[in-house]
């Protein structure tokens, strides 16, 4: 999966050069302990692709299932903005 990896001890120790170099060159790196990788450092492109299709994954599974796969408009709102859509009209009208 990547080709570039570091041991822990070396990963603290040049920790700023390699998130740099993972953000300008989209290159995962892993971090191993004892052989074994315990942690994979990505871009934040990569990072936002990933949390996008686990999402997109969860709603076809949810839609496989015949769950209500919307939120309503409230929900929605709620997500985005933080807060309440009926208190924010409230807010506004007085």
């Amino acid at each position: 999966m990547t080709e570039t990896t570091y041991s822990i001890v070396e990963a603290r120790a040049k920790l700023g050069a390699i998130a740099r170099e993972v953000s300008a060159t989209r290159e995962p790196v892993a971090i191993t302990d004892h052989g074994q990788t315990i942690a994979i450092l990505v871009s934040p492109a990569d990072a936002l692709e990933l949390q996008e299709m686990r999402a997109l994954a969860a709603y076809r599974a949810r839609q496989a299932r015949g769950d209500d796969a919307g939120v309503s408009h409230d929900e929605a709102y709620r997500r985005v903005f933080g807060n309440d859509p009926a208190a924010d009209q409230a807010g506004r009208e007085a």
